[in-house]
Order: structure tokens, then sequence, then C-alpha cells
């Protein structure tokens, strides 16, 4: 049921739409054409008529102009070009062909009519050829051209946005059994970047880690990676956007037939690997679109079909050898876009993906054996239908509607489920932990477009309802039928153990089910004043509202200006300032049902002490009388009376009232410049300061423990009493709260140069320099500070996603006889890591104690990995039928071509010697595919079209 709350903020909105008294409409995923006619004198030419066709589809939009000369053509799809008119009775007739536009963008037209007989002149900037003269947005555009001649391992989209030096990969903090790339936009987290898909939601609210549902690649007509979301339609985000646009049909069918083909046997072995593996995979994908009515009705169904199969190394000695994992991925995109009249026109789209892995992140590998396996599944569903209505020459007006649904979102199912047994160093056999998650959202949304002379005005807003949840956590939750850790030197067979041969024994209780009920919505207003010819002014402000978190006052102001020197749009100096409100992720709930007081416990227990089985056999139930340890729970902010009932929340530290979005001021300076020959350079300066990133912090503390030398050490009952509530059986050692504490800084200096294809050349080269510096690394695991009572200047330190310099070149060229080749390099400085001791010198249960070095303790991330290195080739050729209809494209693609070995993660135990010498694996790599990319890759394919 909806919260009065909701309902007032729904009315405020309804009454602000109805009290315009002028109020049309562009949203993220359609283009605009904007602009003024005048007479050789340069006087305003009100009532001349203005028409595009689009020449894919033959759709017709016609307007006229404003008693000033001015017109505005929102809404307009992406695909295909137009072909722009402008008559006046009286004056030449003037026709420019072939204007293509870019999502979310306005093309300037700039008319001049003369009279009949002679030339009238018509100017269009802004289009895909040009700088944009619009807005202070930064980013970068990958148009399908690009998406198909980039050479990219498994042709994933969300690899893409790599391409833009600007956004860094997260591997190493984030979830690898997703099977998406994760990545993070200049210094923000790897959650906090929105998806938008066709102008609806392409977020997950339940964990905001990758795009809800795939599309097949193929469906793509274009995917833009902004890195200030400047307008005030974008929100939830610390300031990135990957906007991704798909196909609409045309009035020709066409349709393609794709084959990928990643063979065994020629791959290069895995770095640090020691043997050889294989990494073989099959992608198969087909598409068809058409007319179903010619100029009115048009489809498109895109399919595509992953089979990957992936060695991991089993190194233990129980049973050495390779295991197999099996991953299977479907895709599809359906989507029919109807013109009902001449002023209304509606599209439908529905995707779905289905996959599941028999392996994810290399859970069987190393010393962990088959019997230990778990399957990783995910299907997701996405359903949108959007009507845009011209009520006027001046107002449009878009709906969309979308529902999405993840069943499960994330599901880990034990391959065969049993008690685990450990056997230290040498062996993991068994798996009872399990997960099964689902979300569902369903999304409305509205923008209504106007236009005012000189000002182009958006008014909208969306209402989100979400629910997700399920049973167990993210990755799983603890072992439900029991984990038995063996003495050391025990190797007999499972059959022939005996509780003798244990040295301890853990098991699960409780109930891991949870649901989040919440609601997200927004309001936003955006104004884009054209003061001059030569200056546009950007005014926008953003509302908008998360149940799950306690806040309510985040609004978001953004400001910003776009100068054409010298009035040509060759030079665009452009700059903004915003602020952005991050989204909380709602599985942070689980933390809070699952791992609060009333939720899961796991018992402990060793020989001789109470609830010690008799047998390998996991218990029925907790024994009646047990004396559990005190144990470690996870509270949420603003529940100091629930919580009262358990503990004495008032002797806590740190505990916050509220539950806060992360806060994100950016400001931006930047100058674009079209050096002609489809050459554009572009230098953007980018400054970030977010606040109140959430972090978990102990607010049981034990008191602060400084060390002054290496190898002190406070032992776990001295810290256990200095504890505010003092551990006690039955009761809490460690009370886990959200904390909004941390802070990140960004600066950065974004270097771009691109070349649009032409004269069979095409170009990105993308260069940053940047630094982030922050106190906790949003979004990853394992952030516990040194000492929780220290959380501000002693944690305050690299990102572990720092690059300082990061620099991405890609492109192809058109060689003769139908030959071409091009591909992707890839250059970044090392990543930071974080040196600790190894152990828990502070006593506080957390083994994330860094070193005392040269009598002072070492900073956050001090280590410094190797640079990052990656060369993608290819090469192809198209094959001709008698008819140009017809065409095959066959290619091959080497990826990382050098085998360069490009370690993400590495060991970072300092050690804990008296004399603070360091162990001599400090800074050794590390392996799995979490630690390591990939090495040398051949892919091979084959593209039928027609």
């Amino acid at each position: 049921m909806l919260k009065k709350e909701t309902f007032r903020y729904l009315l405020l909105f309804v009454v602000a739409l109805l009290t315009l008294v002028q109020a049309s409409a562009q949203t993220v995923n359609t283009g605009t054409i904007r602009g003024r006619v005048v007479d050789q004198s340069g006087a305003a030419v009100g009532g001349a008529t203005v028409e595009v066709t689009n020449l894919a589809t033959g759709i017709q939009r016609r307007t006229q102009t404003d008693e000033a000369g001015f017109f505005l053509l929102p809404g307009l799809s992406v695909t295909g070009g137009y072909a722009l008119t402008c008559a006046k009775s009286g004056f030449a007739d003037e026709k420019v062909e072939s204007v293509e536009l870019r999502a979310g963008e306005t093309a300037e037209a700039v008319v001049t009519l003369r009279p009949q007989g002679e030339q009238s002149t018509v100017t269009v900037y802004g289009t895909t050829d040009g700088v944009r003269s619009d807005s202070s947005q930064l980013g970068v555009r990958l148009d399908s051209a690009k998406l198909d001649e980039t050479p990219v391992a498994g042709r994933k989209l969300t690899s893409f946005v790599l391409l833009n030096s600007a956004v860094r990969p997260a591997r190493g903090t984030g979830d690898l059994f997703l099977n998406n790339t994760l990545f993070v936009a200049n210094g923000t987290g790897r959650r906090q970047t929105t998806f938008s898909l066709d102008g609806s939601t392409g977020d997950d609210a339940w964990g905001r880690q990758t795009i809800f549902t795939n599309v097949p690649l193929s469906s793509v007509q274009e995917a833009t990676v902004l890195t200030n979301a400047f307008s005030a339609e974008y929100g939830r985000t610390g300031g990135g956007v990957y906007n991704v646009v798909t196909k609409t049909g045309t009035n020709d069918f066409h349709g393609e037939f794709y084959g990928l083909w990643r063979p065994g046997g020629i791959q290069a072995r895995a770095p640090l690997a020691t043997r050889t593996t294989e990494d073989t995979l099959g992608q198969y994908s087909g598409q068809i679109s058409g007319p179903i009515f010619k100029d009115r009705t048009h489809f498109l169904a895109s399919l595509e079909y992953n089979r990957q199969n992936r060695d991991a190394v089993i190194t233990s000695s129980l049973a050495p050898g390779l295991f197999t994992g099996e991953y299977r991925q479907t895709l599809f995109l359906g989507r029919l876009d109807h013109r009902i009249n001449d002023r209304n026109t509606i599209f439908g789209r529905f995707s779905l993906e289905r996959f599941f892995d028999t392996n994810p992140s290399d859970a069987v590998g190393g010393t962990s054996l088959p019997s230990a396996a778990r399957t990783f599944t995910r299907n997701t569903y996405s359903a949108q239908i959007s009507e845009t209505a011209i009520l006027s020459n001046r107002i449009v007006n878009e709906v969309r509607a979308q529902y999405q649904l993840g069943s499960p979102i994330t599901q880990f199912q034990p391959v065969t489920p049993s008690v685990q047994f450990v056997r230290p160093g040498v062996a993991t056999e068994g798996e009872s932990r399990r997960g099964t998650l689902f979300s569902r959202q369903f999304q409305i949304a509205d923008t209504l477009s106007f236009s005012l002379s000189r000002h182009f005005l958006k008014v909208g807003g969306d209402f989100v309802y979400a629910r997700s949840g399920g049973d167990g956590q993210e990755f799983g939750n603890g072992f439900l039928l029991g984990q038995f850790t063996l003495k050391t030197g025990v190797v007999a067979p499972i059959s022939q153990l005996t509780i003798n041969d244990v040295q301890r024994f853990t098991q699960t209780f409780g109930s891991q089910a949870y649901t989040v009920d919440q609601e997200l919505y927004s309001f936003f207003i955006q104004d884009d004043y054209k003061i001059r010819r030569d200056l546009t002014l950007n005014l926008g402000v953003r509302y908008e509202r998360q149940t799950f978190s306690d806040d309510k006052n985040n609004f978001a102001p953004r400001i910003g200006l776009a100068y054409n020197v010298a009035g040509n749009t060759k030079t665009v100096i452009r700059a903004g300032y915003g602020i952005y409100y991050s989204q909380l992720r709602a599985n942070l709930q689980a933390g809070f049902s699952i791992g609060g007081p009333t939720g899961l416990f796991s018992f402990s227990a060793a020989p001789g002490q109470l609830g010690f089985p008799t047998t390998l056999a996991p218990l029925p139930a907790l024994p009646t009388g047990a004396l559990v340890p005190a144990r470690d729970i996870t509270i949420r902010p603003g529940r100091r009376a629930y919580y009262n009932q358990f503990f004495d929340v008032s002797r806590l530290r740190f505990y916050p009232d509220a539950l806060l979005n992360p806060y994100t001021q950016q400001w931006t300076l930047g100058v674009e410049q079209d050096l002609g020959r489809k050459w554009i350079l572009s230098l953007d300066y980018v400054g970030a300061h977010t606040i109140n990133i959430d972090r978990s912090v102990d607010l049981n503390s034990p008191t602060a423990f400084v060390r002054t030398a290496p190898g002190q050490v406070r032992s776990a009952a001295a810290a256990d009493a200095a504890r505010p509530i003092v551990p006690v059986a039955n009761g809490y050692r460690r009370i886990v709260g959200t904390v909004n504490s941390g802070e990140a800084y960004y600066q950065a200096l974004q270097v771009n140069l691109r070349r649009q294809f032409a004269n069979r050349f095409s170009l990105l080269a993308s260069y940053t320099v940047s630094h982030t510096i922050n106190t906790v690394e949003p979004d990853a695991p394992g952030q516990d500070s040194n000492d929780a009572n220290l959380l501000g200047l002693p944690e305050r330190g690299n990102s572990l996603l720092d690059q300082r310099h990061r620099a991405v070149i890609s492109g192809w060229y058109q060689l003769p006889y139908r030959f071409s080749a091009g591909g992707v390099v890839t250059m970044a400085s090392g990543r930071p890591y974080n040196i600790t001791t190894g152990t828990d010198n502070n006593g506080d249960g957390v083994n994330n104690d860094r070193p005392v070095v040269g009598g002072s303790l070492l900073g956050r991330n001090a280590g410094r990995g190797s640079s990052i290195y990656d060369v993608g080739m290819f090469v192809e050729h198209v094959f001709k039928f008698k008819t140009d209809r017809f065409g095959l494209r066959v290619r091959a693609e080497a990826l990382n071509l050098f085998n360069h070995a490009n370690i993400v993660g590495r060991n970072g135990t300092y050690g804990n010697a008296a004399n603070g010498v360091p162990l001599t694996t400090l800074g050794q790599p590390l392996g799995g595919i979490s630690n390591v990319d990939p090495g040398r890759q051949f892919q091979f394919s084959a593209r039928f079209s027609f």
C-alpha cells in the first residue's frame, strides 16, 4: 500500500503540472532538433513549416515556428537519419538530408530563408558528426558500428563502458558470478552507476550491481557512457550513467545470423596457473526486423545464446586435477513500434535473460573439491510500454511504464547438499550454504517537454514500487547442515572418519527469510535556456525519495553552461555543478534481518564443550540449555526503541538515528573543439566530493589500542573487557551498524580524441589522469577499519580502484579488397592494495590491522600493484554476393595479444614480527579469476546479414 507521504508528493507533482500555463518530450532515449528560422536580414520568420522525415521508418513530424522564429522537434527516434525541410510562402524551400541524432541530446538548426529564386540555407549542429553545444554533459557515445567493431571478450554490453578511460574496472571488489563487467565511474562505487534502457530504469533496487536484464548486443542502437549525469532527468547515482537505446524496425526487412567461437587448445595458459586450462565459448545470435505496415508499424526481434566451459585447477593433494564449470546464457529482446496517428506513437519492448553457472567465481578449485560445488542461477525479465503524444507545436508528452522481474535475481544451491568437512590447507568437501532471492519492480514515469522561444523546458518524474528478498543472503548463509573442521594431518576418506578426528564443529540455526518493500519516486525540472545564439544556460533541480532510507531532504540542483566561441559551434566551452544522491541497495536489509538479534546465528563448539556432537551428523536443533558464545550481529540505524529490548543502545558508540543516502557534489570545466575532417577533441576537468558513504562499523568496539612498535598485540579477552557492552554467554560481541561516515575525493583530467567513421577510418583515444582518495571503499567487501574508534583521517588513503593514469585507444581501418583491421589497447597504472599484519592485533575480532612501519601506523591501501597492459586486435573480411543486400563477414580476434599478466589481487599480509621485517610473500600475485585477468585468447566469428 502506498504511504500517505507518497500520495502527498504525487499530488503536488500533478498540481504543478496543471498550473503550468504552457507546458514538450525528449527523453534520454530520443533526440531533439531545435532551431530558429530567419530571413536574409536576420529577422525572425514566424509561421514557417518545419518538417522532418525519418529516412529509415518513413515517420514524419511537422511543426511551425513561433513569432520569434524558434521551433522544436523533440522525441525523435535515433534509429535512422532524418531529412529536414523548411517552407514559407514567398520564400524558397530548403532541405537538408541525413541528419543523424544522438540520444538525449539536442541538435541546433540555423535556417536562413531567401526569396523565391534564391538559395536558402540550413545548417545543423550537434549531430553525431559534431560537438555537443546544448549542455555541459560529459560522455562518450558508442554507436552500433563501434559496438560491432571493437573486440571484447564475449561481446558483453557491460564491457564496452571501459572504452571511456574515466570508467575503471572494479574487478576484485565485486561479484564475478554475475558474469558481467563491474565498473566505477569517476571516484564512486561499483553500485553507484545508474543504468537506463530505452528511457526507463535498468537498475536493480535489490543489489544495484549491474543492468537488471541484459539485451543482445545486436539489438543496441547506441550506448552512451556519461561520466556526469548532468541533466536533472538523471538520479539515484553518484554521477555516472550507462544509457542504452535499442534499435527499432525500419521500412526494409533486415536480419543477421552471428556465430562466435573461442576454441580450446590454442589459448595461452592462464597467468599464475599451475597447469594448462581451457576457456571455451560458443555464442550464437540472430536478429530480424522490418515493417508490419510500411511507414506505420515496425518490429524487431533478437536472440542470443552463450555456451561457455571454463576449467578450474584443483590443487588439493586428495584429488588434484581439473574441474570444468558450465555457463549457459540466453538473451532475448522483442520490440514493436507503432504510429497511431500524426500526433501519437507507441512502442513496446520485452526482454529476458536466463543463465546458470556450475562453478561461479571458481568456487571449485584450489583446495575446494567438486563435492563443494554450488550452482548459480539468475533469470530476469523486463517489459516496457511507452506512448509519445504531440499535444501542440510546443508541447510533447511521453509516458512510460515498465515491469521488471528477477526470479531468481540471485540463487546459490549446493549441487549435493551435505555436511562440510574442512581439512586445513588440504581440502574442503561438501556444502550446505544456499540462497534464493527475488526482485520485482514496477515503474511509471512521465516527461512533459515544451518550448518557450529560447527555453526548452522539461518537467517530469517517476514512481517505482520495488519488492525484494527471499531465502538467504547474496552469496548464501551459514552452514545449515554443519561444518566439521578436522584435526591437522587427518586425510582418511569421509566414510572412515569419526568424531574424534574433529577439532571444531559449527552449525547455523534460525530463519534466513526476509522481504523488503520500498518506494522510490522523483520529480524534476530542467530548463535549457538559450540566452544568446552562442550561449546556453542549463538549470535543473531534482527531488528524489527512497523509503528504504530515512533521508527526506534529497534536493539536487544542477547548473551549467555551454558557450559556443564565436557562435560557430566549432569550439564549445562548458562548465557545470551538480548534486547527486546515490540509491541504497535493498539487500542491506538482509544483514539487519538475518544477521540481527532474532536472525541466524552460528553455534560453534570444540570437543568437551556443551553441544559438541557425538557423531558426524548435523544437529537437529540447538541443544537445550546450551550456552551460546557471545555472537556478532548487524543492526539498522534509527531503531533505538526496538534494539533496547536486547541491549542498552545508549552504551554503543556512533549509533546513528537515521540511514541516509550518500551525497555527491560534482563540478566540471572543459572545452570541446571540432578539428575538422570529423576529428573532435575534448578536455575536461572533473572534481567530486562524496559524503555519507554507508559503511559497516562495530558500534561495540573495544577502546582504541594504539600501537607504536611492531608485534604489539592485545588479547581478545582484554579487548572484550574494554567493550561498552561486555560480551557474555548468549549475548553479543561485535554489534555492527551501517553508519554514513565515509568520504571520497576525486579529481581528474579527461581527454578524448575521436574521429567519426569517414574515409575508411574511425578512432577513439581516451585518456584520464586522476586521483581517488577515500576513507572507505564504497560497495567493496572487507572494509573494516584498522580501529573502529578512528574512522576519519587515519583511514584516509588511496582508493582500492585508484588508477592515476588510464588510456584506452580503439578504432579500425578499412583495407583494400574488403578487409578491415583494428583493435583496442588499454594501458593503466597499477592499483593499490591494503597491507595488514595478518593478525588481530587489537583483539576486536577482525584481521584488518595494519603494521607499524618506521614508528607509525602504515596508511590504508599503501601497496601499489603493477601496471595493466592489454592489446586486442582483429582482422575481418567481407564477402559480397551478387546483390549488396546480402553479406558475410568473417573475423578473427586476439585478446591480450601479448599475454601480459594483468594482476588485480596481491598478497597484502605484512606479518607481525617484532623486528618489523615483512614476509617474503608480501605483494606476491594471487591466483584465480577474481585476482588475475585472462591471458591471451583467440575468438573467431562469422556474420551473415541481409
